[in-house]
Parts: C-alpha cells; structure tokens; sequence
C-alpha cells in the first residue's frame, strides 16, 4: 500500500485529507503539521499526525515514502523542503499546491530531478465538489500519474493541463472563483435588499438561484448558452436584464475578462517573485 505524506492541515490540506477519508482510498496517510492544535485536529480526524516528518519515520515504521503532497503556504516551503534530507527524494513524487512556486523552483530548491505536480485547488473541495487543475513533470511513471490523479478527484474533478503556464489561467479562473460566485450572491442579496426584500428572503433568492441553475446547467449537459437562450422570451424581463449584463461594452464579459486577467497577472507576478 502507498504511503501518502500530507504537510500542512489547515484549511486546504484538511479539506483535502477529509476527501481522501470520505473517498476510502487505498493508501496509508499520514500527516505532518507543526501547529499542535492542527496536528491535533488531524489525529481527531482519524489521522496519524506527527511534528515533523524524522518523528514519523521513527515512529511509524514506515520505510518509503511514495508520494508528499504539500499543502503548506508558499512562505512555508522552505522549511518544509529542509526536512526532505531523511527521505530519497528521486524516488518520491511530490504534489504541491502552493501558488507561485513552479517547477523550476523545486528543481532549484529540492533536486534537478525532482518528480513534481504543480495543483491548484479551490474551496469548495471541502465539500467534496473542488475543481484542481494540475500540470506534472516529465518523468512521472505511468503508475504515479495514476496515483496523482485518483487523489486530486478525490475531493472534486480534476483536470490535467498541457503546460505549467495554463495554472496562472486555473488561479484566476477557479482558484479564485469561488470568490467571485460569492461576492454574485453578496451583491444580488444587497439589491434585493434595496428593492424591499428583508435579507434573509434575498439570501435565499439569490442562493437557491445560483444553486438550482448550477445543478441543471450539471445535470442537464446542454450548453449553457442553449440554458439562457430558453429562459429568455423575447420581449420579456429577463431579456431587458440582458441586454445590459451582455451589453457589448461594459458587460459582464468584459467585467469578467478584466477580473480574470488581473487575477492571471498577480499569479505570473507571484511566480516570477519566487
């Protein structure tokens, strides 16, 4: 059975870890977490959880370790790669999910021929319904590709990029998506405020919307332009609705595109800064 080693149970590795658990996926897990109240967080969970990652090869009996998946923040990188002296990295595959630190930079920091996924996840993995998009290296086994991609779908879908530099578009795009859906629901709550509804009432409008065309955009598998063009009766309110949202100047297009490419920037930023 594979060894697994997660560092980092915070938000996101936790929320990654519960979706292996929930998946009941065949492989040992492990956690190393130097804050004991996540550390013990994680040992509630159902977790073997230790400080560091000598403590858990002491420990735990285990010989090898298969694959580290690193879930720690990008400041927090440099002391987590010190430990990888008492492990053979060149037969370790590692996962990271830190923004900003590509490839080269764990060849630079690790090993030349460090084996590497670069992942981003988002929120809603703490749910089990995450998208992460991932890119790998090149010399990945066929074996670990596997491995990588049964746990990344463990929490969501998965989606396997063709070269690292797609992952600044999945950062801005579903990385920090669920921001944008939220501050949606921010927004259409406030106006339904403002137009007389009490706030729980435009909550709830404005969230059962969202939810309910989501899961018949999902379930439906039509596209989603179709979706629109069948809610929208000529003449009717939702097409004076649209005629501004999709206006062709100042619309929600161009809104969006100028909020997705903002967002790409700060991630090609945050990558040429490391």
């Amino acid at each position: 059975m594979k060894n697994i080693v997660l560092f980092g149970y915070g938000k996101m590795g936790s929320s990654i870890a519960n979706g292996w658990l929930l998946k009941k996926l065949n492989f040992n897990f492990y956690i190393i977490e130097k804050e004991t109240l996540l550390r013990e967080n994680a040992k509630i969970d159902g977790f073997k959880a230790f400080d560091n990652i000598k403590e858990m090869l002491n420990k735990s009996n285990v010989e090898n370790i298969d694959i580290i998946f690193l879930a720690v923040k990008p400041q927090q990188m440099l002391d987590a790669i010190k430990q990888f002296n008492v492990i053979d990295i060149e037969k370790t595959l590692f996962i990271s999910i830190a923004a900003g630190l590509s490839f080269s930079w764990f060849k630079n920091k690790v090993h030349d021929n460090i084996k590497i996924v670069r992942a981003m996840p988002n929120l809603p993995a703490s749910v089990g319904k995450g998208v992460t998009g991932y890119c790998k290296s090149d010399n990945l086994s066929l074996n670990e590709e596997e491995n990588t991609n049964t746990l990344l779908n463990s929490f969501g879908k998965a989606i396997c990029l063709d070269n690292e530099n797609l992952i600044n578009v999945v950062t801005a795009i579903s990385g920090s998506g669920p921001a944008y859906i939220f501050y949606l629901v921010e927004v259409l709550s406030k106006i339904g405020i403002n137009q007389g509804l009490s706030a729980e009432s435009a909550k709830i409008l404005a969230l059962e919307t969202l939810i309910g065309s989501a899961m018949l955009l999902e379930s439906s598998n039509i596209d989603p332009k179709i979706l629109r063009q069948n809610v929208t009766s000529p003449g009717g309110t939702t097409e004076a609705g649209l005629e501004i949202l999709a206006s062709k100047k100042n619309g929600l297009f161009d809104l969006l595109n100028n909020t997705i490419s903002c967002a790409k920037q700060k991630a090609i930023y945050l990558n040429s800064n490391n």
